[in-house]
């Protein structure tokens, strides 16, 4: 298993160096406005498909080279690729660079999810201003629509706020948790919770629920209009989270961190010590400590890397696993280490290691 786990990274290397230079082969026959149409017939595309790969490349070719060169490194996917570059459509080409660049550093292990957040995150710390225009330009468009699939089937999709969408979310897997199943999955007794809160008007539908906010005490307090973070990684506009925080009820916990970003110290002062260690891992992992895995920590497991009663339930022995990586670990017998820090590695019974860090509680724009 391990030979053919080596040659399988082997092969997804060899195909990015060669999606690298079909890029710059696109780029380079984009010679006028015919050639997407050439490219469609010559690459079996649809001429929407190639015009999109066109103006794709010629992005990469111009504005960020250095992009290509990860990729015919082997470093990064196509997919990743997409994740840095696509965020920046809406920025100048200088501010988009930074920005691409500074993520490109720490692009290796980390997938695509990763990449596009953390470029945006960068992007709308660096243009707060504008950033906020632009989200109380699309909070204006909100919607609710209704389109039929197929088999009497339907979707019914809503476009709201981020912090709205997160907290009804939240709520609805909250209750589907205490609901029976019957034979349903998940995703299903969820679906059913969503439509009796619509139908039925439950008592339950008027209980809170628990978001978690980073903001810079200056935007708190309105010296700047530093944008906040939500603990699944969505930025939010600093008037946003004043309105926030001056709903009632509101509970306000102190989050140290050290110049990078990194959370040092967690002091709720409102929990037993046993919950002060766990909000504490919660709030330095915002997801899943497992390479590429983008589960928010808020319902994960708080596993110990090594077990209890030999291993101790301190920061240095505990991080968040999602159920399924947490069966994954004690099925495969992987091994977890965790430093002071929390930078965690990984060992796998097919002879990989894997490194991962957590997240910046606020990631510096460049």
């Amino acid at each position: 298993m391990e030979a053919k786990l080596a040659r399988l990274i082997e092969l997804e290397r060899l195909i990015r160096r060669l999606k690298a230079e079909w890029l710059r082969l696109v780029d380079e026959l984009n010679v006028d406005e015919w050639a997407a149409r050439d490219l469609a017939m010559a690459l079996q595309l649809s001429q929407s498909n190639s015009e999109s790969q066109v103006r794709f490349a010629s992005r990469l070719a111009t504005v960020f080279p250095e992009v290509l060169d990860a990729m015919e490194a082997g470093v990064i996917s196509e997919w990743s690729a997409h994740g840095l570059v696509d965020p920046t459509e809406n920025y100048p080409d200088d501010i988009a660079r930074t920005a691409v660049l500074k993520t490109l550093e720490t692009a290796e292990g980390r997938c695509c999810q990763q990449l596009r957040r953390s470029v945006q995150g960068r992007l709308q710390r660096a243009d707060p201003a504008g950033f906020a225009r632009r989200c109380a330009q699309r909070r204006r468009g909100r919607d609710v629509v209704v389109y039929d699939t197929e088999d009497g089937m339907a979707v019914l999709k809503s476009e709201l706020p981020v912090e709205v969408a997160r907290a009804m979310y939240a709520k609805i897997d909250h209750l589907a948790r205490q609901e029976a199943k019957n034979g349903r999955s998940m995703d299903a007794v969820r679906a059913d919770v969503l439509a009796s809160l619509v139908l039925q008007e439950p008592q339950s539908a008027g209980s809170k629920t628990l978001i978690q906010v980073t903001v810079p005490i200056t935007a708190l307090l309105g010296v700047d209009e530093r944008p906040g973070q939500l603990d699944t990684g969505q930025v939010i506009p600093a008037e946003v989270v004043r309105d926030l925080m001056a709903e009632p009820g509101t509970v306000f916990h102190r989050l140290l961190t050290d110049p990078a970003g990194r959370l040092v110290e967690y002091s709720p002062g409102v929990y037993r010590p046993t919950a002060e260690v766990d909000r504490f891992i919660r709030a330095r992992h915002r997801t899943c400590v497992m390479p590429c895995c983008s589960h928010p920590s808020r319902s994960c497991d708080i596993d110990h890397a090594v077990a209890w009663p030999e291993g101790k339930s301190t920061g240095t022995n505990l991080g968040p696993l999602d159920r399924r990586h947490h069966r994954y670990k004690h099925a495969t017998d992987a091994k977890i280490s965790i430093t002071d820090d929390g930078t965690t590695t990984i060992d796998t019974r097919w002879g990989q290691r894997y490194v991962t860090r957590p997240e910046p509680v606020e990631e510096p724009p460049f």
